[in-house]
């Protein structure tokens, strides 16, 4: 990704502070986990780029879908701070791509992941164009995703969140199967 395709999710002062400490040869970024390498803004740069590649394989019908399986994780970086081992939102920056070079209306995100995409939410809350949608475990690391949170102002109904307890099996994922039709 383009330091353009990253300033659509997050603010210039995080990625020119993450490209930052890479350079320096590496170090913690927060109080918390995220740390990174002498590589790590490039490979950031790379599986945001990977994620904005999948979008333009389908958008221009050359896939009919994608997955992209890339590493550092993405869904805990908010717009203006690294989280959670992330320091780039890698389905943010993908999702702005598809809505500001395929003009798309709407973008539906679907996060299942033990944990909550806090920082997937944060940068949809107030956002009608981007269904943000989630699975998790609750609570759990980071502790957001409560079923009650759905967005704010334009956003409101566009955050939809499914926390499981510890342990959820079988039937939460049938709960979660009936409630995704209905959202078409």
């Amino acid at each position: 990704a383009t330091v353009e395709q990253l300033r659509r999710a997050h603010t210039n002062e995080l990625i020119e502070y993450v490209r930052h400490v890479s350079e320096r040869g590496g170090g913690l970024l927060d109080q918390g986990d995220t740390y990174v390498t002498g590589e790590s803004f490039a490979l950031a740069c790379l599986a945001a780029g990977a994620c904005t590649a999948a979008v333009d394989q389908i958008m221009t019908s050359q896939a009919q879908n994608g997955f992209a399986l890339v590493r550092p994780l993405g869904h805990h970086a908010e717009t203006d701070r690294v989280s959670g081992f992330c320091s780039f939102n890698n389905v943010a920056v993908a999702a702005r791509h598809a809505q500001v070079v395929h003009k798309a209306k709407r973008v539906a995100i679907v996060d299942f992941d033990v944990h909550h995409g806090n920082g997937t939410q944060d940068a949809f809350y107030e956002d009608e164009t981007v269904l943000f949608f989630s699975t998790h475990q609750y609570p759990f690391y980071p502790g957001t995703g409560h079923w009650r949170d759905t967005g704010r102002g334009a956003g409101e109904g566009t955050t939809v969140n499914m926390p499981f307890p510890a342990g959820a099996g079988a039937w939460q994922w049938l709960m979660v199967a009936q409630v995704l039709p209905l959202m078409s």
